[in-house]
């Protein structure tokens, strides 16, 4: 572009993932080949949710279209790194010189922001702007999105603790008869998990019918649903699936023991955004055999940041005792280890365009954004 040969953000110690409560620190960085007039350079941080979809309603030449759309601001805030402050317009202004130029910046984060989230038609984004600001011309401008973590502790939610449990039966009908009824029956191994942990599904299955179920399956389901102007509609996400047992007609037996990994994702609820909520379950399905609607149970899970310990401050776990760490009890049993230190890992399917209307088609930086999430690697870290 001319006179400036770059323009980048960058965050101290490569730190593009924070906390809610913590300082997001990091330098603008501009390569000036021949010197700028401009009035400053200026570092914007924003946060914000915003959320935006179209519905069509009537038919014909009546059929119009809808928008609806909500905002919700966290934190705008401008920061100047040289140069006049904003609004000053007094005097020369001056000029960015040739030559190598970085301009620390730093914003102390609240501690009450939601999670970061792209959900396609609505987000929950975190970005940082590096303008220079140039009189009568267009600014330079730069741009890059960061993550912010609210830290969801699963230890606070009593219900994080206890399997969850449901069950369901159905009557086949065929021509006027009607068979006796199949029912299924599933739990979880506990109510609450973090990325990079497993969901353990068990139950069983009462085949009263003369009708084969082939087999059962189960997965794990994020809805995500948007408000705005008094309206809602949501969308449905399967993060992880598994297929287990089915049985014969007149039978009954266990679905064996479906495992479900919990992927890269935000946690449940969306805390502090009014805009977005999401929610996950286990969806358990008995598949039957021929034209019948499948047999269906909804378990009810939260995925948080923090995970669930013990009483003795072992990681809890479906596959050990309640003992002291690293200590056999009476049973034999060993307490779970202390979980894998956390990582960071980004969601899947590849990231989302960040430009918006406050962007020109010159701005430069990092425009595609996936957010990342708090992740326990237990393939890196031995379970026993």
């Amino acid at each position: 572009m001319g006179k400036l040969k770059s323009f980048v953000i960058t965050f101290d110690n490569n730190k593009d993932v924070y906390q809610a409560g913590e300082i997001v620190s990091g330098k603008l960085i501009a390569d000036v080949t021949e010197g700028i007039k401009a009035r400053a350079v200026r570092a914007r941080l924003h946060g914000f949710a915003y959320v935006h979809w179209t519905e069509s309603h009537g038919t014909g030449e009546h059929q119009r279209t809808e928008h609806y759309s909500a905002e919700g601001t966290y934190f705008d805030q401008t920061l100047t790194v040289w140069g006049k402050d904003l609004g000053d317009k007094t005097g020369e202004n001056p000029t960015l010189p040739a030559g190598y130029h970085e301009f620390p910046f730093q914003y102390q984060l609240g501690k009450k922001l939601p999670s970061s989230f792209e959900g396609g038609i609505g987000y929950v984004r975190y970005y940082i702007k590096g303008i220079i600001d140039r009189p009568w011309r267009f600014n330079h401008t730069t741009k890059c999105a960061f993550t912010v973590l609210d830290m969801y502790d699963l230890n606070k939610e009593n219900s994080a603790m206890m399997q969850s449990r449901n069950q369901n039966s159905k009557t086949l009908c065929c021509l006027c008869c009607a068979s006796g009824p199949i029912e299924l029956q599933a739990q979880t191994d506990r109510g609450g998990y973090c990325p990079g942990e497993t969901v353990l599904v068990k139950g069983s299955l009462e085949n009263n019918s003369n009708t084969r179920i082939t087999k059962t399956s189960a997965r794990i389901m994020q809805t995500v649903t948007f408000y705005a102007s008094g309206r809602s509609t949501s969308r449905l996400h399967t993060l992880s699936s598994a297929v287990g047992l089915g049985c014969r007609g007149r039978t009954s037996g266990n679905i064996g023991e479906l495992v479900l990994p919990i992927p890269a994702a935000p946690p449940s609820g969306l805390r502090y955004c009014s805009i977005i909520n999401i929610t996950y379950v286990a969806q358990v399905r008995a598949h039957i055999s021929g034209p019948h609607m499948h047999l269906e149970v909804y378990l009810p899970i939260k995925i948080g940041s923090i995970p669930l310990t013990t009483p003795y401050g072992g990681f809890l776990s479906s596959e050990y005792g309640p003992a002291i760490p690293g200590v056999p009890d009476n049973l034999g049993a060993v307490a779970a280890p202390l979980p894998p230190p956390p990582t960071y890992a980004a969601v899947t399917g590849g990231g989302a365009n960040i430009r918006d209307s406050s962007d020109s088609k010159y701005t430069r930086g990092q425009l595609t954004f996936a957010p990342q999430y708090m992740y326990y690697d237990w393939s890196q870290h031995p379970q026993k």
